[in-house]
């Protein structure tokens, strides 16, 4: 029961993360980003760590720990978060092009692994 419920909350916050991403990248993508990119930053962020620690339950207490799952889903933490942290602190209207980049390859990222993680192939 208890890993139904974290498997379930892991789920949940992954798919809120995914959601939030794609928004602050509708946000940021613009030379001056929308005032309320920060506050879908920062939710962001935080779902992202709720899934990432709930991951983690799922990993030690499911039948997870001799598989590549784990692996992936931190990998896609770190990605996504120096790609969007660096995308966030890069305001400078002649390095939009840089921002666009990373937001782009942290979205990329996201969807590549969540839907490799969805397939299950390993």
């Amino acid at each position: 029961m208890m890993y139904t419920a974290f498997k379930h909350a892991h789920m949940l916050f992954a798919v809120f993360t995914l959601l939030l991403s794609i928004a602050y990248l509708g946000m940021a993508w613009t030379t001056t980003p929308a005032g309320k990119s920060t506050l879908v930053y920062v939710l962001t962020r935080i779902f992202g760590g709720i899934a990432a620690l709930t991951g983690l339950v799922v990993t030690f207490v499911g039948p997870w720990q001799h598989m590549l799952y784990p692996y992936i889903g931190l990998m896609l933490y770190v990605v996504h978060g120096v790609c969007i942290g660096f995308a966030k602190r890069n305001t400078d209207p002649a390095k939009a092009g840089s921002r666009r980049v990373l937001l782009v390859l942290q979205l990329a990222m996201l969807l590549a692994l969540t839907g490799l993680m969805g397939a299950k192939p390993f």
